[in-house]
């Protein structure tokens, strides 16, 4: 009698991890048709050296030209926003930003690329690399 129930538990059991897989399965293909927005943020003070100018302007004009199409859409964008300005504080508390920081953002994905922005501050072409990266990285989420 006990083995029987034994086996019953683990039927119900096998049968229980069956139908949460076909759920699962049913979210990820609802996931992969909805189109996605990347934006990449440039998070600054008013104070700034050469170099945090450099990522800046950098950064933007990276993106502007790996996804120029995209831009013109819609769909991508670029933003610089000054946390000293009143008007920026509500975006930099939603995405949890304190301080400087070059992000990727898509959906609810946040890829930080500070670090990597400020090494290639003055090389354009690795900036792209790195912006590219991150959103692959961001959109695959």
């Amino acid at each position: 009698m006990k083995q029987i129930a034994i086996f019953g538990f683990a039927l119900i059991m096998m049968f229980g991890s069956f139908s949460c897989n076909a759920q699962d399965n049913k979210k990820a293909d609802v996931k992969t048709t909805v189109s996605t927005k990347v934006e990449v943020y440039y998070f600054y003070f008013t104070r700034r050296c050469y170099t945090c100018e450099s990522v800046e302007s950098n950064a933007k004009l990276a993106v502007e030209t790996l996804y120029a199409d995209k831009i013109k859409k819609g769909e991508y964008s670029f933003k610089g926003l000054n946390l000293d300005d009143a008007s920026s504080k509500a975006i930099a508390e939603k995405l949890g930003v304190g301080g400087q920081t070059l992000l990727v953002v898509c959906d609810n994905k946040k890829i930080d690329i500070t670090d990597k922005g400020f090494m290639n501050a003055q090389d354009l072409e690795k900036m792209k690399e790195e912006i590219k990266k991150a959103v692959e990285q961001a959109i695959k989420g």
